[in-house]
């Protein structure tokens, strides 16, 4: 079971980085604000016993990495035009994050950098810093990788997989970082976190390598810019580069179709723009929550010519801390997110109550923690877990059910969400015997590497 002695940490000057190796969860990011006597903010969701993350406490997905599959997918017999063949499990024709035994219930192995297959020294999209000249001067980055290792048939999946993930956090240029504007204020930034996932198939002889394997991971992030002063998350404030979501059925499961986002819907979070002050996530909020996947827009960055910038040069997303924070003497945050990923899923806890599991002592919590109660006693706590509306998960990710739009045996014609990708895979260059087919239908094939690439930049907004 996870304790506090499997976490590690990841330091800058502004920000401190935990991560838990079971599950690949990430328990906490305090960002420190650039005055001395600013107090902390820890902007990730967490609990205040590490072992609660354990899924026989419950199986929260409180900013774990999950997959093989993110998201959901049908279960039971799902054939690929490739060849291969899934089985996958799941309660009422759903498998959920990969299934029972996803990647947030396992160990994960760190290692050094030297010893990494997916992320070698000579790696010019993640170079390692060279030593400082002065042994004294701040910390410009900490970084960490972390190996898994998923065998051939793993919850219903065919062929082994290596799967690698990259963890880096930055500092910013100078002591209180660079200026910069967000929310139509001036502020600061603190630092950046990129995370960065790898996969490969494992070439062991295995029948069904030559088939390949569907690959769709994500951090399942969660956020509280507030340190939980608020009963809720609802005044947070969120911007979406998106006005498409995927259409769903009853079973939250892809239909192949879109659905558009009308300005002044109330899944609208792109007409306010960018630079606007964004909107209010409680306004005009639907009443049965979101748990939802936007589609981000196209975007032209990655279309032009060589070099091209591994991610987007302009934020996809922002969620930005109520204002009314800094009332309390804490900063008011904004963090800014790209990815390489085509959607992020949006969901606002509407699952929770405030009896689950205990919540970090910032985020008001309780103080003392009992390590040796049993198991039963974790799962509920008597009003000190998250509330309903209490948590802004963002993950990023590949469009739900991806891989049965564009690659189930059968499909016939071409779905709305495939036509989508498609598109997206054209601007990006994306050859469908090439060794980034993975980008339009999300199998992984022998010799190919998928990644998904992740960057968050913290702001300090002024007051």
């Amino acid at each position: 079971m996870s304790s506090a002695n499997d976490l590690e940490t990841l330091e800058t000057p502004h920000l401190s980085l935990e991560l838990l190796r079971y599950g690949h969860h990430f328990h906490s990011l305090v960002a420190k604000g650039s005055e001395p006597d600013a107090k902390a903010v820890d902007v990730l969701a967490g609990l205040a016993d590490p072992t609660a993350y354990h899924h026989s406490v419950g199986r929260g997905f409180l900013n774990p990495i999950v997959g093989r599959y993110a998201n959901r997918l049908p279960s039971g017999e799902t054939k690929l035009n490739t060849g291969a063949a899934l089985q996958l499990a799941g309660a009422e024709g759903v498998c959920l994050h990969g299934g029972s035994e996803g990647l947030d219930t396992l160990p994960w192995i760190p290692i050094a950098r030297q010893d990494s297959t997916l992320f070698p020294l000579e790696d010019e999209d993640h170079p390692i810093p060279p030593p400082p000249s002065d042994p004294d001067a701040p910390i410009t980055e900490s970084s960490a990788v972390h190996r898994l290792i998923s065998p051939g048939g793993a919850d219903g999946f065919p062929c082994s997989l290596e799967i690698e993930a990259l963890v880096t956090v930055y500092a910013p240029t100078g002591e209180k970082g660079v200026r910069t504007e967000a929310e139509g204020k001036e502020g600061r930034t603190l630092g950046k976190v990129k995370v960065v996932m790898r996969a490969k198939i494992r070439e062991d002889g295995d029948e069904d390598t030559p088939k390949g394997t569907p690959v769709n991971l994500t951090v399942h992030w969660g956020f509280r810019l507030d340190n939980c002063q608020d009963s809720d998350a609802l005044n947070h404030h969120l911007y979406i580069d998106s006005d498409k979501l995927v259409a769903l059925d009853d079973k939250a499961l892809a239909t192949g179709k879109i659905d558009p986002i009308k300005k002044g819907d109330a899944l609208d979070f792109f007409s306010h723009g960018r630079k606007a002050p964004h909107r209010r996530l409680g306004d005009n909020y639907p009443s049965g929550g979101i748990d939802l996947n936007f589609l981000l827009s196209h975007t032209s960055d990655l279309a032009g010519p060589s070099p091209k910038p591994l991610l987007p040069t302009s934020p996809q997303v922002i969620l930005t801390a109520p204002s009314s924070v800094t009332s309390s003497g804490i900063p008011r945050l904004s963090l800014r997110f790209t990815s390489s990923a085509p959607s992020v899923q949006v969901y606002t806890a509407v699952g929770l109550d405030s009896n689950g599991p205990a919540r970090k002592a910032i985020h008001g919590g309780p103080t003392e923690i009992n390590m040796t109660v049993e198991t039963a006693e974790k799962t509920r706590s008597d009003g000190q877990g998250y509330p309903k509306h209490g948590i802004v998960f963002l993950e990023f990710h590949h469009p739900v059910g991806t891989v049965t739009h564009t690659a189930k045996e059968g499909l016939q014609g071409e779905t709305e969400l495939g036509k989508w990708l498609k598109e997206r895979a054209d601007k990006l260059g994306v050859e469908k015997d090439g060794d980034r087919s993975w980008e339009y239908d999300t199998v992984l094939r022998k010799g190919q590497v998928y990644e998904n690439r992740t960057e968050v930049e913290i702001l300090e907004l002024s007051s």
